[in-house]
């Protein structure tokens, strides 16, 4: 036989009037009540801790995402950096090239100055991390472009390095070689070079011994070589006319200028305004005439423009 379940009762007193209330319940629907208590609180507990980490983790997302968003543009920017560090580095490859010519020093090859770029040890490292960069960006290519950076300033440095003993060997000689170009090249333009060419005048075919620079009457001419003017005078179709001995077999002329500023017997150097540009003599515009002459032959001025202020 079943026991009965046990009965309780609930006395609620009136705290004003002292009356009294009872409620009696049986043990079983106490217990039902404390289950469904407990149950209810753990299913609103369940509710509120999943919204809480939704929105704690909304919050991270957003946060991370600003961060990252950061980061592109961090890289965006190195990458153009980057970019403008090797057009650098090209640029100062070419200067050094020119200069080992003026000393005569045997060229670095493509192959040397390409240094061997390869790949990197960090391929794992760097394909861990890839995706939070922007599209076609890889760590990688930075990595490797970065190294390539580092080797060429070292060899930029060691290759200067031997100029400078080369130069140190045999100033004199190198600073009596013809090795910039006469005029001011970002003001004035080159117009005709060393060959045979369709004379203006007599339309004929005929060689022209140097190479013509235009550019505006007045504009100024430079020395190429340290030398001592040998002629400064009218000369015929040349106009106002320079001509300058630089010593081991090295003359350089300069034609239809429209002033001259050095007179014969001048020592003058590399760099020295001797005169202005015109339109002097045999000309059609204004311009200068440059020749080179080595061991009194006429030769190409191509190869003797070593001035590193300017990209040839």
């Amino acid at each position: 036989m079943l026991k009965p379940f046990k009965k309780f009762k609930l006395i609620l007193i009136n705290e004003n009037n002292l009356n009294a209330t009872e409620f009696s319940f049986k043990k079983i629907f106490l217990f039902s009540l404390f289950l469904f208590v407990l149950f209810g609180a753990l299913l609103t507990t369940s509710f509120i801790s999943s919204d809480l980490n939704d929105l704690f983790s909304l919050k991270a997302v957003k946060y991370h995402k600003k961060n990252n968003e950061k980061l592109q543009t961090v890289i965006q920017n190195q990458q153009l950096e980057i970019k403008e560090l090797k057009n650098q580095i090209k640029s100062i490859g070419e200067r050094d090239e020119n200069l080992r010519r003026l000393v005569k020093l045997p060229s670095i090859d493509s192959d040397t100055r390409k240094l061997g770029v390869g790949g990197t040890s960090d391929n794992e490292k760097f394909n861990d991390i890839n995706y939070l960069l922007p599209i076609d960006t890889d760590l990688k290519e930075i990595h490797k472009d970065i190294n390539y950076i580092k080797r060429s300033i070292n060899l930029e440095k060691m290759s200067y390095a031997e100029i400078e003993e080369a130069v140190n060997e045999d100033l004199d000689k190198i600073l009596h070689k013809p090795a910039i170009y006469p005029v001011m090249i970002e003001k004035c333009r080159f117009s005709s070079g060393f060959g045979y060419r369709k004379d203006p005048f007599s339309k004929k075919r005929k060689l022209h011994e140097g190479h013509d620079f235009s550019g505006k009457i007045g504009s100024e001419i430079l020395c190429t070589a340290n030398g001592t003017v040998r002629s400064s005078k009218w000369n015929g179709s040349f106009g106002n006319y320079i001509e300058i001995d630089h010593g081991n077999g090295y003359v350089t002329v300069f034609g239809h200028l429209s002033k001259r500023l050095v007179k014969k017997g001048d020592k003058v150097e590399r760099g020295e305004i001797i005169g202005k540009l015109g339109n002097t003599g045999r000309s059609t515009a204004p311009h200068l005439h440059y020749e080179i002459k080595y061991n009194k032959k006429r030769i190409d001025p191509s190869d003797f423009y070593y001035d590193i202020s300017y990209s040839k």
